[in-house]
């Protein structure tokens, strides 16, 4: 028996007051029987939808083809004090009606480690030994995993989540049948095959995970078959290094990424990403990765640290800068580079020296109403160029300065091309 939170074991104990037979199921049982806390909780359950909401009116329903009620039991705990943020404590609890009997549930679920449910005033379900390959370390499927992939090939990437979220190993037959069905999974869903990726990349045992992948072939359906192919040798030593040092960076999804993409060479990272469909901000931050990874590490003063923070906006600086210290990690590159971006930026923020053009005490009314143009577009445009009379000198945010820079740089657009350029006399 595992031990449930409060909240989820009433939730249970009012469903089988009514008469409705409920089990804990998933995730959860798996993670506490591993001695894992969880927060996300799964119930199976005799009730209805429509049960549910009468029991439950301030849980959430979530449509799709199985509806799933939502009940969220977090709660707010505050920090002791400044240096301890607040954090959330509690759980989230989905709940899913059940058709059949339990043990029609658990046979529906692909591996042992998954089949396992709990009621505390019922028994402990586990047709399948789940709990004895969670003790040998071991995924395994429930059946036939030949069958089982050639029947749903998404199973392949769950069975390498599965080894990689608990640091198990793939037993024989899983692996066997993952090398010789991988190709399935070329023609199916990119979106679904993205979201294992995720998942296995953030777990605590990537590194692990990502070794399985090449060595089973299922690399192929992430990068594509026509990507991954073509890799080099020298892609092959930079994935390889991945691998092995991946889990001592943070599990932070799109840095992961970016240390798996920066992996190859650019023009097969970029056909992969596209290939594996991220959403437009996941893109952007991936291929301005591929862009920018040397360039981040020639920052050599100020005047350039600033330039470059302002052209890329805080968000990506900060997604790059984060990046690049996780590649050195990896890597293990020295840290000199990124010890001066720290004190680039730690200048800009104990001077408030301007960087961006909101910073500046003019904006682009100011430009429009000095006669200087009456576009908007072209005004903002302005702005933005007159940014680097601050980058090389703060005490030069003043209007008359700025708005003279403006009717320059509108004028002279070899001055305005050149703006961060020094002349000696």
């Amino acid at each position: 028996m595992i031990k449930f939170d409060k909240d989820v074991l009433s939730t249970l104990k009012t469903l089988e007051k009514e008469g409705f037979e409920t089990y804990a199921v998933g995730d959860c049982v798996r993670d506490l029987i591993r001695g894992v806390p969880a927060y996300d909780w799964d119930l199976v359950t005799k009730a209805s939808m429509d049960d549910l909401q009468r029991f439950f009116p301030k849980g959430n329903i979530i449509s799709g083809e199985s509806p799933v009620m939502r009940i969220d039991f977090t709660y707010e705990v505050k920090g002791k004090d400044e240096d301890e943020p607040s954090h959330l404590e509690g759980s989230v609890l989905d709940i899913h009606h059940m058709e059949g009997t339990i043990e029609d549930e658990m046979g529906r679920s692909g591996f042992t480690v998954d089949a396992m449910a709990d009621n505390p005033d019922r028994t402990f379900v586990d047709p399948y030994g789940g709990r004895e390959d969670i003790k040998k370390k071991l995924v395994r499927a429930i059946s036939d995993p030949d069958r089982l992939f050639k029947e749903e090939p998404i199973k392949m990437m769950e069975a390498v989540r599965l080894a990689a979220e608990m640091g198990f190993d793939l037993q024989k037959e899983v692996y066997d049948a993952i090398v010789a069905n991988w190709r399935l999974l070329l023609d199916y869903d990119v979106n679904a095959i993205r979201v294992q990726l995720e998942r296995i990349l953030v777990s605590d045992n990537a590194g692990k995970g990502l070794n399985m992948m090449g060595g089973t072939g299922l690399m192929a359906a992430v990068l594509s078959e026509e990507v991954s192919n073509k890799l080099s040798k020298s892609d092959m030593r930079s994935f390889h290094t991945v691998c092995k040092n991946i889990d001592k960076t943070r599990p932070v999804r799109t840095r992961r990424l970016g240390l798996l993409y920066t992996a190859f060479s650019k023009k097969r990272s970029i056909a992969a990403i596209e290939y594996l469909n991220f959403d437009e901000k996941t893109k952007k931050k991936l291929i301005t990765a591929l862009n920018e990874m040397i360039d981040i590490n020639f920052l050599v003063d100020e005047l350039t640290f600033k330039r470059y923070l302002h052209k890329h906006g805080s968000e990506i600086y900060n997604y790059l800068h984060n990046l690049s210290k996780a590649q050195r990690i990896v890597y293990d590159q020295p840290a000199n580079k990124i010890e001066a971006r720290n004190y680039y930026m730690q200048v800009i923020k104990s001077s408030h020296a301007p960087v961006f053009a909101e910073d500046l005490v003019i904006d682009a009314n100011d430009i429009m109403e000095a006669g200087i143009t009456d576009s908007p577009e072209k005004a903002q445009e302005l702005l933005e160029l007159v940014v680097s009379v601050v980058h090389k000198d703060a005490k030069d945010n003043k209007r008359e300065i700025l708005l003279k820079a403006a009717k320059k740089f509108s004028k002279n657009k070899f001055a305005a091309k050149t703006r961060y350029v020094k002349w000696i006399k």
